[in-house]
């Protein structure tokens, strides 16, 4: 309250901040509060950038404003800020122009818009390589380092571990101590691949550790929100589900204050899950319905913040182009121009045609490895040496139930989750993810998904009726909960998108050679 009267007060005076030089104040009180309360800190930015006219200020406010928006959920107005500021290229700042594109690359990344992430991901190496100050290049590598990770990986724990490891001491390396809640992040990293692994007396050591980097700052800030959501994964494990929930809505509680409605999805998913463990249906069906919903809203801002990344980095081009042309003397320019469009145009054609014969390949690939897959769908088990903490008789018994269960359409369920299951085969979760992770070679939500995917496609190949229906409709009939979840599952795992797999296969029985 203090500091929005301060604001307040410097608003109705009409004081300049550059001429009281009260900027840098404002700024770090701007950060001091960006984790706890994102919306005040959005509010000092928002008047920095109204009121002063210098450059690296104006960019220390953008970087803050981007920050502020994306901990809020709102990607779209992060982009809008963020994009625009990344032009700059200010010769004077280079340490928070590179904080800016490496998140930047992290809301793109999110938004799985790969190429633009990989873009603004290489200009913050590149800014790195001008910049001699050692507490910008131990944060920027120990974030290049903690984003590249990807924790579902097949890597062993041990070396992703490391690489953790390895991130959290460039942090301990920047010489202000500031990044407290980088090393937290990464605890609760650490917390959750011990966590996938069962570990729970190493996952509680990292989570206890994250709670205490959580407690440098007020109290309801972001990281003590993800550490209640890490902290409520470990108490389900406990099967403590009714602490898990209590630890859930206090982080609901946090979530709600920054409206991140990812977030929010995440805890009204867990919630649910914990309920249903508790066999309490009515709860388990209220969560799941508010996650739909929630669900619905993001994607309509991720679908919106896609566009502005899109329209955004374009005209940036459209500008670069521009300036290109009036530097340049006409006659070359025309030529230039002419040759680029030649180029381009041939250029376009090949790739065109190259991209063309990729998705034929990969169609036929597909259907090839489905149609081997399905030859060899009862292996004889060759003899090996057991490694599986599961019972033999136990093992057996999930086998035959996992087999009964692909032959049903139970998995096009929007409601199936793996505590779900457990209940229905008379076992627990661990027992059950155990057994699908070594004989199927996934983890459960990819061999859920693979089911349904291998459902839909068998209706597109038999029935010509579903080359007709909308995508919405497929995702729908095969228990997807969204249009864009289902379209993102489908090209990962016959690697072309569901449009382009319905023309190819539309073309191919419409054709008479078919």
């Amino acid at each position: 309250m203090y500091r929005f009267c301060t604001i307040l007060l410097l608003l109705l005076s009409g004081v300049s901040i550059s001429q009281e030089g009260n900027i840098s104040g404002l700024l770090a009180q701007a950060e001091d509060v960006l984790y706890s309360d994102p919306q005040e800190a959005i509010r000092i930015a928002e008047y920095i950038s109204e009121k002063s006219d210098q450059p690296a200020e104006l960019l220390q406010a953008a970087y803050l404003l981007s920050r502020g928006f994306y901990m809020e959920g709102k990607y779209n107005q992060a982009l809008k800020i963020g994009l625009k500021f990344s032009e700059e290229e200010l010769k004077t700042d280079f340490g928070t122009q590179i904080q800016l594109n490496i998140l930047l690359s992290k809301i793109l990344k999110e938004l799985e818009i790969n190429s633009l992430a990989s873009y603004y991901s290489n200009k913050a190496i590149s800014l790195l390589n001008d910049d001699s100050k050692s507490d910008t290049e131990n944060w920027a590598e120990g974030k290049i380092i903690q984003y590249s990770l990807n924790k579902s990986q097949t890597d062993s724990t041990k070396n992703i571990v490391e690489q953790f490891y390895k991130a959290k001491n460039k942090f301990k390396n920047v010489s202000e101590g500031l990044y407290s809640f980088q090393i937290g992040n990464i605890d609760l990293d650490l917390a959750d691949i011990h966590l996938r692994d069962f570990q729970l007396d190493s996952a509680q050591v990292y989570l206890s550790s994250a709670f205490r980097e959580s407690e440098k700052k007020k109290p309801g800030n972001y990281l003590e929100m993800k550490s209640l959501i890490k902290y409520s994964n470990f108490l389900f494990l406990k099967n403590a589900h009714t602490e898990a929930i209590d630890t859930l809505n206090a982080a609901m509680k946090i979530a709600q204050k920054f409206s991140n409605l990812s977030e929010q999805i995440t805890i009204s998913q867990a919630i649910a899950e914990n309920y249903l463990a508790l066999n309490n249906l009515k709860e388990f069906n209220n969560y799941n319905q508010m996650a739909d919903q929630l669900n619905n809203k993001r994607g309509d801002v991720e679908n919106e913040a896609v566009n502005t990344a899109y329209n955004l980095f374009n005209s940036n081009e459209t500008q670069r182009f521009n300036v290109l042309r009036a530097n340049s003397r006409w006659y070359l320019f025309v030529l230039g121009g002419i040759l680029l469009l030649l180029l381009l145009f041939w250029g376009f054609t090949k790739l065109r045609y190259r991209a063309k014969i990729n998705q034929y390949r990969k169609f036929i690939g597909y259907l090839e490895k489905r149609k081997e897959s399905v030859a060899i769908s009862t292996p004889s088990k060759p003899d090996t040496i057991r490694t599986l903490n599961v019972p033999k008789e136990a093992e057996d018994h999930l086998l035959a139930k996992l087999n009964a269960f692909e032959n049903s359409l139970d998995f096009t369920n929007k409601d199936i989750s793996l505590s779900r299951l457990a209940l229905q085969f008379g076992t627990n979760t661990k027992y059950l993810s155990e057994i699908v992770n070594t004989q199927k070679q996934k983890n459960f939500n990819g061999y859920i998904n693979e089911l349904r995917i291998n459902y839909i496609i068998e209706k597109l190949e038999n029935d010509p009726q579903y080359l007709q229906y909308k995508i919405s409709y497929l995702a729908e009939d095969s228990g997807f909960s969204s249009h864009s979840v289902f379209a993102t599952v489908f090209k990962s795992v016959t690697g072309i998108s569901p449009t382009t797999f319905i023309t190819i296969l539309r073309d191919k029985q419409e054709s008479p050679a078919a």
